[in-house]
């Protein structure tokens, strides 16, 4: 202490002796050395008020190198906390006063720079440079435009300014007219460091100047006029467009919301962007986007939307958002969407052309931008209309290519979150969900928060309109297929995000019925433009499957995503307005119709919204099970989502509107769709092991419709094929099945069975209406026989593509019988306990009867067909006669061997006219 003490007293004697030079050297070395030291520190702290008073004096001296020395040394004087804190208010005056009047006076280069290089670094409070601020402003600013023309002195300046913003930013925020012409004129300096120094000084004071006070901007104008506007085409025309561009979008900023009151003015500066954004350069092009936020913090001031909390309208942690038609109006009244318009046109135009994706990226960034500055007024319907729909438009133009795959996801993400922002609390911040696919994507997007509010009814067909776009490009046939797949798993992801809200919405207590059918109608009336889309000519050819299965994958979403409270309601009828039903009615079969006792589905008919999908369902699987090659895929959609509808819907509603759609539809090719059908009941019914349609009473709707299914195979065989219209008549070409997906009737029978089984199984065996549901499919199968007898009578008038039908008709009616004779075998004619058994009114023998007489009218026909073209290979017969014999040697009771003599001795009946070894020589 003691040493740092007599060190200091010998530097003040060199300076009272004259030694200046030799003192602020010794004193400058001194400070260097105690930055570290508190002993040194706490000694200049000692002597800090005599050593200012010598130096303050000094730093004017006449001697250049004097003056400079003395000013670094007051430097680390006002800048070390522990010095600054032991000033004297009088002599901290004295300082700034000091140093003023050196800057505005001298004309010593280095000593300027040193003066303003103080007063950057000083390290005063904020009150009291406040008393001083007046003059300090005027010293930095007389600095900045010194008359040396020194750079850096300017420099020095600008850290002067930007300690002084630090510190007194509202007082630098009313005075920026002052201080802010010098830097803003310097970004149009032809020399770089100049404009690098300028751009770094706004970058760091620009939460101060924006949005820039009135004064700033009317100063800014003036200049414009005057000299900047013309310099910023020396610059285009010199070929510094990046430079140009630049500092347009400075100006464009300062100028704020006054550009609009000077629209001639504003109009002479859009022609520099206008230059720019056309150039080849993706340097200029880049730069020309980050000078468009310019514009838009200049134009983009938006009315808040308001947000009001209902107490009694929250639900489930969301609250309801009611948008003011005030805010509306001020949007519209104010010209707010005209400058949105202004500023989107340019971006929308760059997303659809091709040019380089750095400036692909560039422009998405602006566009982010111009959504979080677009703030809550982002949400509404007619900024959206401007905002998201064109420019999400364009980029799925464009596909998911690997130069385009993050503007692709961005704009994924982006409405992902806006559609989900219905299931969350109204929070403004951004949400967290997690990008699904590229992490630069969420870093692009993640610089701005978009306030997506929880959206109402009304923007429902905005968020469907833009799901549709993605369809749209999907069908387009020079699309690849890969982008064909792409786009339709990203429409799927957003549907689904839409459905949960629509969800929440009819759920919600408050909703009245005019918003649940306005939900519905919306839902629908999407669901028929995808359906009656997919069948156009666009989608024809195997890319084609992914568009069918896209579509029933938006059919199932709704159907299992909607509650069956809704869905199946009777409150809630809709029109079944499809154009493939009108155009299904024109080629109705209306005799088969009739025979098969079904009701057909009639255009506009009033129906449950369930119901409106499951025909709009199977309206696009006739199609994509005929013209595309993703048939397998399909079919195991149709399997799950029929075992859905009988489980979680009426079951009779579903099998009567199915019912109705196949009958009017009776053609080979349909077998694979009645499969999979027929699967899912068969699976509801083993999992519930019991069908509510199935406790009706005898000749009810659900057992006609019961049989009229298990018919549908037959009805396929029996019928005329060249009488057997397709649906519409666009849809007559030979059906698309490939040659490991010819028809199986083994299958088909395996199938069959199965069903018949679980159907059996899942009802009292022995009860009176069982023998009636035997008894009602006997008839329609024994109508089905008569139609294939028909059919045999018109031979010749068969398309030979057809005649395997044939022999498949007798295969499958012959494994038909033997499963009827083998269950009598097993479960009547076997047991002797049985056979003295009665339930109700119904003996044992009915169900004997039935597969008797439903044998020997089978045997009818197969001896027809004997007659005029005996078929070879059918191995079914033997089977069937081994079945019979079975049968016989089981009777004992007299009142069934009187039955089965009764039915056998039938006129024409083979078994009573052919020897039984004739019968099985002929049959092979």
């Amino acid at each position: 202490m003691s040493n740092s003490s007599d060190q200091l007293e010998e530097i003040k004697a060199l300076i009272s002796s004259g030694s200046k030079c030799l003192a602020y050297s010794t004193l400058l070395h001194f400070q260097e050395q105690s930055s570290g030291d508190p002993t040194s520190i706490q000694a200049l702290a000692g002597m800090s008020q005599t050593l200012l008073s010598l130096i303050v004096v000094d730093i004017s001296d006449d001697d250049e190198e004097i003056a400079a020395l003395a000013l670094k040394c007051l430097g680390f004087m006002i800048y070390h906390p522990s010095l600054v804190a032991v000033i004297a208010v009088d002599d901290a005056n004295l300082i700034i006063e000091s140093l003023v009047r050196l800057i505005m006076t001298t004309k010593m280069k280095s000593v300027c720079n040193l003066g303003v290089w103080c007063t950057s670094i000083q390290q005063f409070n904020a009150p009291f440079l406040d008393s001083h601020y007046n003059s300090l402003l005027q010293a930095v600013v007389h600095a900045l435009d010194n008359p040396i023309g020194s750079l850096s002195t300017t420099f020095e300046a600008i850290q002067a300014l930007i300690k002084l913003a630090s510190n007194l930013s509202e007082r630098m925020r009313d005075s920026s007219h002052l201080w802010a012409p010098p830097i803003y004129r310097r970004l149009l300096s032809f020399d770089k460091k100049e404009r690098d120094m300028s751009e770094r000084c706004l970058l760091k004071i620009k939460p101060i100047i924006l949005p820039p006070p009135l004064v700033l901007s009317k100063v800014l104008v003036k200049d414009m006029k005057q000299i900047l506007l013309t310099k910023m085409k020396e610059l285009l025309n010199q070929g510094m467009k990046v430079q140009a561009i630049h500092a347009w979008g400075w100006f464009i900023r300062l100028l704020g919301s006054y550009a609009m009151k000077n629209r001639q003015l504003t109009n002479e500066m859009l022609k520099i962007p206008e230059n720019t954004f056309s150039d080849l350069n993706p340097q200029v092009q880049i730069a020309s986007q980050f000078a468009w936020e310019g514009l838009i913090d200049a134009l983009i001031h938006p009315p808040i939307l308001a947000c009001e909390t209902n107490a009694s309208k929250e639900e489930k942690g969301v609250q309801h958002l009611q948008k003011s038609r005030e805010t509306s109006d001020r949007i519209q009244a104010n010209g707010f969407l005209k400058s949105i318009r202004l500023v989107m046109t340019p971006l929308t135009g760059i997303i659809s052309s091709k040019c380089d994706i750095s400036v692909h990226s560039s422009c998405l960034n602006t566009w982010c931008y111009l959504l979080h500055k677009l703030d809550t007024s982002v949400n509404d319907p007619s900024v959206l209309k401007l905002v998201l729909e064109p420019f999400c438009e364009a980029i799925f133009r464009l596909g998911p290519h690997s130069k385009s795959v993050s503007s692709w996801n961005l704009c994924l993400d982006l409405l992902d979150d806006f559609i989900l922002a219905k299931c969350k609390d109204v929070e403004y911040v951004t949400s967290n969900s997690a990008s699904h696919h590229l992490s630069a994507t969420k870093f692009l997007w993640k610089q701005y928060s978009v306030k997506w509010l929880p959206w109402d009814i009304s923007q429902l067909d905005f968020h469907l309109n833009i799901i549709f776009i993605l369809i749209s490009q999907a069908s387009i046939a020079t699309v690849n297929h890969e982008y064909k797949s792409f786009a339709c798993d990203a429409a799927l992801r957003l549907f689904l995000s839409v459905l949960k809200g629509v969800r929440l919405e009819l759920e919600k207590p408050s909703t009245n019925y005019n918003d649940i059918m306005l939900c519905l109608g919306i839902v629908l009336r999407f669901i028929k433009k995808i359906c009656e889309d997919v069948s156009s000519e666009g989608s024809d050819g195997s890319d084609g499957s992914d568009l069918h299965h896209t579509c029933l994958q938006f059919i199932d979403a709704v159907t299992k995503e909607l509650q069956p409270a809704t869905l199946e309601s009777p409150l809630y009828k809709v029109s079944l307005d499809l154009k493939y039903i009108d155009k299904l009615q024109s080629v109705n079969n209306i005799r088969h119709a009739k025979f098969m006792e079904i009701c057909s589905i009639i255009h506009m008919n009033m129906v449950s919204p369930v119901v409106y999908l499951l025909v709009a369902y199977l309206c696009v699987v006739f199609q994509s099970t005929m013209k595309t090659s993703k048939t397998e895929l399909i079919l195991q959609g149709i399997h799950k989502y029929f075992k859905f509808l009988f489980s979680s819907y009426d079951p009779l509603e579903t099998l009567l509107a199915m019912i109705s759609l196949l009958y009017n539809y009776v053609s080979p090719h349909c077998l694979n769709i009645w499969v999979a059908i027929a699967k899912g009941l068969t699976d509801c019914i083993d999992d519930v092991k019991e069908l509510s349609l199935l406790r009706m009473e005898s000749n009810s709707t659900g057992f006609l419709a019961i049989c009229s299914l298990l018919s549908y195979p037959f009805s396929v065989c029996s019928c005329p094929q060249k009488n057997s219209a397709s649906l519409v008549s666009g849809f007559s070409q030979q059906p698309h099945v490939s040659p490991q997906r010819k028809l199986d009737f083994e299958h088909v029978f395996e199938v069959w069975k199965t069903l018949y089984s679980s159907l059996k199984t899942s009802q009292n065996v022995y009860c009176s209406a069982t023998n009636s549901f035997l008894e009602d499919l006997y008839s329609m199968l024994n109508g089905c026989l008569d139609e294939h007898a028909r059919m045999l009578d018109g031979a010749n008038d068969l398309d030979l593509s057809y005649k395997d039908l044939d022999l498949d008709l007798l295969s499958l009616y012959g494994n038909v019988v033997i499963c009827f004779l083998e269950e009598n075998n097993t479960s009547e004619v076997g047991s002797d306990k049985s056979r003295h058994k009665h339930i109700g009114d119904c003996k044992i023998s009915s169900n004997l009867n039935v597969s008797l007489r439903f044998a020997s009218r089978f045997l009818k026909v197969l001896c027809t067909k004997l007659a005029t073209e005996p078929p070879t290979g059918l191995l079914v017969t033997s089977r069937l006669f081994s079945a019979l014999a079975c049968v016989i040697s089981c009777l004992h009771m007299k009142q069934d061997i009187v039955l089965f003599i009764e039915v056998v001795h039938q006129p024409d009946n083979i078994l009573s006219t052919a020897p039984m070894g004739v019968t099985y020589r002929d049959m092979g």
